[in-house]
């Protein structure tokens, strides 16, 4: 399945955790903004099948499928960086961490650098992918007083055992706000292009594959 996400062109509706970010510090914090032109969610079912031997006695071959929830899911986004304010908590203290403005080819290298890092570098590594949809339902299928921002996710509505999540033991929470989890992973591929026609911006693809990362 395909989906390409209209988003808007301020590009704050799409970021980067590093495995630093602590919600406690803000969003601003620990965290890369990227201006995303497009964004395609990708997501594959993977059901094993066992061919049975039914053609003699039945005259119809028989193939059986085992569901067992098994699947894979890529997202895949496009666009350009710019001149980035970032804000690093090891730099500044509790409440007053010291906001830095990077070129768009030191963003572009930062990100770059944390791609082929491991999971022990908490500032290197991105492990969370953050884009906002509008949303009109809340996680209890009642439609909210005004229509809200909330991080896309594959997460179902309702609590355990109910509505969506009917017969689901531990569910995935539903985002609720902004600042809710997004997705989580790592960032499977990275490439920018530097034009002498756009000095001051680089123009980006990134593939986002979700997963529960170790360590």
């Amino acid at each position: 399945m395909s989906i390409d996400v209209p988003l808007a062109t301020d590009g704050h509706f799409v970021y980067l955790k590093t495995n630093a970010f602590q919600s406690e510090n803000g969003i601003t914090v620990d965290t890369i903004p990227l201006k995303c032109e497009s964004i395609q969610v990708n997501v594959t079912r993977e059901i094993p099948t066992i061919k049975v031997p039914t053609g003699i006695p039945r005259g119809e071959s028989t193939t059986i499928a085992i569901d067992l929830g098994m699947g894979s899911k890529s997202i895949s986004l496009s666009g350009i960086i710019t001149n980035t304010t970032i804000k690093r908590s090891h730099t500044g203290s509790t409440g007053n961490y010291t906001a830095v403005n990077m070129t768009a080819l030191e963003t572009a290298q930062l990100i770059s650098s944390g791609v082929d890092s491991s999971a022990l570098a908490k500032y290197q590594n991105f492990n969370e992918l953050v884009f906002l949809i509008e949303s009109n339902v809340d996680e209890n299928y009642v439609e909210r007083g005004s229509v809200t921002n909330i991080p896309f996710s594959f997460s179902s509505r309702g609590g355990a055992l109910s509505k969506d999540n009917a017969r689901v033991i531990i569910p995935k929470d539903f985002p609720t706000s902004s600042t809710s989890t997004g997705v989580n992973g790592f960032i499977e591929s990275f490439d920018f292009t530097i034009s002498s026609d756009t000095p001051t911006s680089v123009a980006f693809n990134m593939s986002f594959k979700v997963a529960t990362t170790f360590p």
